[in-house]
């Protein structure tokens, strides 16, 4: 891509090219809840969530997370939760492997 005018090296990333960053969220079925697209690429994974309507909607609880439920088959309750890599910081509603 080719960075935007006068951005300097905002857009730059670490691996020496400029990008633009897209966090979405998606279901089981690949369908995309949430998109937040256009934070610079300088900025690392965990910086653009801290960054986006989402995670403040979590974090001041405006928008939460249903209930827990068991999984077919099952009768213990597990609680839903978001799937991440280690660039980003844990917290009750993500997990990473």
């Amino acid at each position: 891509m080719q960075a935007p005018a006068n951005s300097g090296s905002s857009y730059y990333n670490y691996k020496g090219t400029f990008s633009i960053v897209l966090l979405a969220v998606v279901d089981a079925e690949y369908k995309f809840l949430y998109v937040d697209v256009g934070c610079n690429g300088r900025v690392s994974d965990g910086g653009v969530f801290n960054r986006c309507s989402l995670y403040h909607a979590l974090e001041t609880g405006t928008v939460e997370l249903p209930p827990a439920i068991p999984l077919p088959g099952r009768s213990q309750p597990v609680p839903y939760f978001f799937v991440a890599d280690d660039g980003f910081a844990m917290r009750n509603y993500i997990m990473k492997p």
